[in-house]
């Protein structure tokens, strides 16, 4: 019945506003991945413009083959789900237009970067979609000079990683900034669908709030009334009321060394943030039509802790220095190099990036059947002194392709767990990304993406934590129909053991959807 008058007012909706001139609705049907599961999605997305304001709802059911419906975007049991679910419903919220003297965009990120990016490159919260649903905020104000940017990932996490920039020009032609970004908490990066703050990769019983512990491996819980013998060895715990025909008012302990599994986390009340800031200025040496070339510097510190891998102690964070860069527009190309240097280690160049959001916390398991949540900071120990250059390519090709390759090639000490030391080695990343801009033939849409960050070769294409592909391909039906297949790769080091070729490790995210307007 609660199905049933969602759908009808949801269509009486998209009937309303059919019958308005000035508003449109847009609808999808397919099916997409969740949890590794096939869902078949339906949505209505209407939209409601109100001059430079334009309001974009997302209405979608996903059922599986049994008719049951995804639960998390329709879960109104307590009053943080009702907020979450209700945010869910926000496809998004604009006011206009990025290169306007005012702009805010309330939805999804697709690609946020701050200055020059020695903080902020790249970064999305889009990536694991629809899978994870993220309703961020990015807006730009201009006046008295000034120029301010902020940003933030999701509002269901109460803005878990923010970010604000403000920049003006100053004397003799420079423009310089300043600017600051956060994770309030990197746990927050980690699933937690029941939300009794235990993550799903720790929770034993992800979809109960009550309970998250199975020491033994059966089906009931710890702590259960029916669990008799919490750790499997086969001795009742006690002798109480909850046995049958145990008649007497006293407790017989019979197992006096119950083995159980540690208690996992609760992110509601453990947190590990990361802040950080950063100082830019910029200056144009050359501009002369389509020609121009522009110098800055950057200093970036991050704030926070992170593990000395050797002995496992807790020390501060680093910085990183970009002394100078260079920035040419050649017609259609834009190239970018910039010398890199970090001076006493414990510092990531583009700390949040396109991967961050499943970077920011990871989970490793032990032999025992148990593991550890590992924050991205603690992993920042990793990385010894470094100096090099990083370097990028943007191009437009004609009116149909534009393509973007970077490479940033570090040289210096990084940790070798295998000999519990630091040496001398190449830290290097890759990314790649093609968009077409035009339709060919019956080609709507479509676009593909490659990033592989602080490896020692990433041409060797050997996959690793930070490798993520992606691509979208949307075919026209004709009649304003548009189907379109969108594939993501991901991939997490369960284990600890430093490479991502096990089971389970490799996460694939795929959508189909057919949208129309009508």
């Amino acid at each position: 019945m609660y199905f049933k008058t969602i759908t009808l007012n949801t269509l009486l909706f998209a009937q309303l506003a059919i019958g308005q001139t000035d508003m449109s609705v847009q609808g999808a049907f397919g099916a997409v991945t969740i949890d590794g599961e096939l869902w078949n999605q339906i949505a209505f997305r209407p939209i409601l413009p109100f001059g430079k304001l334009s309001v974009a709802l997302d209405i979608v059911f996903y059922i599986d083959k049994d008719g049951n419906i995804h639960d998390d975007e329709w879960d109104f049991s307590s009053g943080e789900k009702v907020k979450n679910s209700l945010i869910d419903k926000i496809y998004y919220i604009k006011y206009g237009n990025s290169w306007d003297g005012n702009y805010f965009r309330i939805g999804a990120l697709d690609d946020v970067t701050m200055g020059y990016g020695i903080l902020i490159s790249n970064y999305t919260n889009t990536l694991l979609y629809p899978q994870v649903r993220k309703v961020g905020m990015e807006f730009t104000a201009r006046a008295l000079g000034l120029t301010v940017y902020g940003f933030t990932n999701d509002f269901k996490e109460n803005m878990g990683v923010s970010g604000f920039r403000v920049s003006a020009p100053t004397l003799n032609g420079f423009t310089a900034g300043i600017s600051w970004a956060g994770d309030r908490n990197q746990y927050l990066g980690l699933r937690d669908s029941d939300g009794d703050g235990r993550p799903n990769l720790v929770d034993d019983f992800p979809d109960d709030d009550e309970y998250w512990l199975n020491s033994d491996g059966d089906i009931w819980p710890d702590g259960h009334p029916d669990e008799w013998d919490i750790d499997g060895d086969g001795i009742t715990d006690t002798l109480d009321s909850r046995i049958p025909g145990w008649n007497l008012d006293t407790v017989i302990v019979l197992d006096h060394d119950i083995q159980t599994k540690q208690e996992p986390i609760d992110i509601h009340e453990q947190k590990e943030g990361i802040q950080s800031f950063a100082l830019d200025i910029g200056i144009s040496l050359l501009s002369d039509g389509p020609i121009s070339l522009d110098a800055y510097a950057e200093y970036a510190s991050l704030l926070g802790k992170t593990t000395n891998p050797m002995d496992g102690t807790r020390e501060n964070v680093g910085y990183g220095i970009i002394p100078l860069g260079f920035s040419a527009q050649f017609g259609p190309a834009v190239f970018n190099l910039e010398f890199r240097m970090v001076p006493k280690g414990n510092f990531e160049f583009g700390y949040f990036n396109r991967s961050y959001e499943i970077d920011r916390a990871t989970f490793q398991s032990n032999a025992l059947n148990q593991g550890t949540i590992v924050t991205k900071a603690s992993k920042l120990g990793t990385f010894g002194k470094q100096n090099g250059f990083y370097s990028s390519l943007n191009i437009s090709l004609g009116s149909l392709f534009d393509a973007g390759l970077s490479f940033q090639n570090l040289k210096g000490e990084q940790y070798n767990a295998s000999i519990n030391e630091f040496e001398k080695a190449s830290n290097q990343s890759f990314t790649a990304a093609l968009e077409l801009q035009n339709p060919i033939s019956r080609i709507d849409n479509a676009s593909w993406f490659y990033q592989q960050r602080n490896v020692p070769n990433p041409f060797d294409f050997e996959y690793s934590e930070s490798t993520i592909i992606g691509y979208d391909v949307g075919i026209s039906l004709g009649n304003g129909m548009v189907l379109t297949y969108t594939f993501r790769k991901t991939f997490r080091d369960m284990n600890g053991d430093g490479d991502v070729m096990d089971d389970d490790e490799m996460i694939n995210m795929t959508s189909i959807e057919t949208s129309f307007s009508f």
